[in-house]
């Protein structure tokens, strides 16, 4: 339970700095995202004989990997909103099942 506390904690505040990307930049912006990715790697690898939703838990895992991927592209093309919105889709996904996942562990241990 302890480290799921915590990889909620981690991933909460690395998703809340991410959503401002207005204020950090974009430098900040992929250095998060990459600390993001190394938590959420970690925790995967620690945790997964844990899981309690498994589809839930790997749609959560691809929303990340989603929202890397187009953030990587529309680094490199620039112009096409539909590459912003599955983006930011993605992005939103991600935090909404993170909280889901977590809070339905606590709640069924």
């Amino acid at each position: 339970m302890k480290k799921n506390v915590l990889f909620l904690i981690a991933m909460v505040v690395v998703v809340v700095l991410l959503g401002m990307l207005s204020v950090t930049g974009i430098a900040p912006h992929v250095g998060l995202s990459v600390v993001g990715l190394i938590i959420l790697i970690a925790y995967t690898v620690t945790t997964k004989k844990e899981w309690k939703l498994p589809a839930l838990e790997i749609i959560h895992r691809v929303c990340y990997a989603v929202a890397l991927i187009t953030g990587v592209v529309l680094m490199k093309v620039h112009g096409v909103a539909a590459l912003g919105i599955v983006h930011k889709v993605s992005a939103l996904l991600f935090a909404v099942i993170l909280v889901v996942c977590e809070i339905h562990k606590m709640v069924k241990k």
